[in-house]
């Protein structure tokens, strides 16, 4: 039996990554990074938006939500 390992060919387009955004309860944001669990983004009045990511740990303090989601797309 031969197993045979594929990898994309040299200048192939990369697989696009999903994050998908829930809102658990006001002020905290939790990411599905292509369906697993790949952080979240607590809202900590007069400080801002903290966004902690599964793998990277602390992405920061951010301003707007938006900033924050935008620090999780690769």
């Amino acid at each position: 039996m031969t197993l045979t390992r594929h990898q994309p060919a040299p200048g192939a387009v990369r697989e696009a990554t999903l994050v998908e955004w829930t809102i658990v309860q006001a002020g905290l944001w939790v990411a599905k990074v292509n369906g697993e669990f790949g952080g979240m983004i607590e809202q900590i009045i007069g400080t801002g938006f903290v966004a902690t990511a599964k793998r990277e740990g602390d992405l920061g303090v951010f301003e707007t939500i938006d900033d924050a989601k935008a620090r999780f797309v690769p």
